[in-house]
């Protein structure tokens, strides 16, 4: 606001540094003032006035981390698929350019703590993928719950089911692993020059 001031020409545009510094200085609120104290008592040579500014600034303005988790802080899984809860949080953070690292971590905080330890063990992972297995491990899941709860009602073992449930999670971890592994091995194939040279070769 005080840069678009400083342009108007009433009567005539503010360009000088120092002329700025004292303007800003006059007007700075005394909690601001407080915490520029330094600035103010001594001010810098060259260009006060840009000095003071970024000093201003720098404690009295959010990260843009701090923004995005405050933003999507709220966020949780309720009822949706993780797909679904995805998509929300990233149209609602679409203007804020989110590095895919941040947004997976995010996504994942909000997943069940089962969710959460075996997305951290599947390394690297995007948060597209990310959502792709949550989606499968909740799925596999809620079938156990149901399974069990229809095994109790027909007087089955509710252990052995447990058991049985266990051992599909298990195994669809292990696809997910060699998923990822598989999609390591051929990203690095095409990344090598010697190993796209070696493919025309044979072809």
């Amino acid at each position: 606001m005080l840069d678009s001031t400083f342009k108007l020409p009433s009567p005539t545009a503010i360009t000088e540094s120092k002329t700025k510094y004292n303007y800003v200085v006059a007007h700075l609120p005394p909690e601001i003032a407080t915490i520029v104290r330094d600035v103010i008592i001594q001010p810098d040579s060259t260009d006060p006035y840009s000095d003071l500014k970024t000093k201003v600034i720098e404690p009295c303005s959010e990260s843009k981390t701090q923004e995005i988790r405050r933003l999507l802080a709220g966020e949780s899984l309720g009822d949706r698929k993780p797909s679904e809860l995805l998509r929300i949080m990233k149209r609602r953070a679409e203007s804020h350019n989110i590095d895919d690292s941040l947004l997976f971590e995010l996504f994942n905080q909000a997943m069940p703590v089962l969710v959460q330890t075996i997305l951290v063990s599947i390394s690297p992972i995007t948060s597209y993928k990310a959502a792709d297995v949550a989606n499968r491990i909740l799925d596999i899941n809620s079938t156990s719950i149901s399974t069990i709860s229809s095994g109790s009602e027909c007087n089955s073992s509710p252990v052995k089911e447990r058991k049985s449930d266990m051992d599909l999670l298990r195994n669809e971890i292990k696809k997910l692993r060699k998923e990822v592994a598989n999609l390591r091995r051929s990203r690095s194939r095409f990344r090598s020059p010697s190993s796209t040279r070696h493919v025309r070769l044979k072809s």
